[in-house]
């Protein structure tokens, strides 16, 4: 079961820097809409290798989305390195692993307007239980408009291709100096043969 946990708002004009969305990120955001014309997107953000900045490029492209009124749920399905909790500074004593044991989570209204946060938990869960999370996606759909899932990396767990057959669209963050061609080929053929449909990628700069 997952139930709404509000927390107080801070304006528009104490938001940290890095929570200001850039043009690029827009324009991702458009490119996502046409796609979808009518469809409520559910992505998963993913990467090749481990990518400590991933969770704020997921952050941030929720935050493009709730900009435009759209209620968005972001989700954190990194249980083993979960840091949603820590950049938008809420609880993570129940979170997405209890809502999949069948227990309560709670997502939090953070202080993005129309943006709430639905952290890991605080355990890590066996993969058999990753398969319940599409049971979950026409629930949500009916109370977000938008769902995205931040997910760990690719070729390093199995995690993220069982959460992508739950999602109708992938997109990988490839790093700049870091991301081997072929780590990024290698995880685009692996997501494909689980069914994902792969929307593009994100280069990160910085």
């Amino acid at each position: 079961m997952l139930r709404k946990r509000q927390t107080k708002r801070i304006e528009q004009l104490q938001f940290p820097e890095k929570w200001k969305n850039t043009e690029q990120m827009r324009i991702v955001r458009s490119h996502i809409q046409q796609a979808f014309h009518y469809e409520k997107p559910v992505l998963m953000i993913t990467s090749p290798e481990e990518n400590e900045l991933q969770p704020l490029v997921s952050s941030k492209l929720a935050s493009s989305f709730a900009e435009t009124g759209k209620k968005v749920l972001l989700v954190d399905g990194n249980f083993r390195k979960p840091a949603l909790h820590k950049l938008f500074e809420i609880h993570n004593m129940t979170g997405l692993g209890n809502v999949l044991m069948g227990e309560e989570g709670a997502a939090s209204e953070v202080f993005i307007q129309h943006l709430y946060v639905l952290p890991a938990g605080p355990f890590p869960i066996y993969p058999k239980y990753l398969e319940r999370f599409k049971s979950f996606i026409h629930v949500w759909q009916n109370d977000y408009d938008v769902v995205i899932l931040e997910a760990p990396a690719c070729l390093e767990v199995a995690d993220a291709q069982i959460l992508s057959t739950a999602c109708n669209g992938v997109i990988l963050v490839i790093q700049a100096n870091q991301t081997k061609k072929e780590d990024a080929l290698k995880a685009k053929k692996m997501l494909e043969r689980a069914g994902s449909c792969i929307l593009g990628a994100i280069y990160q700069t910085s």
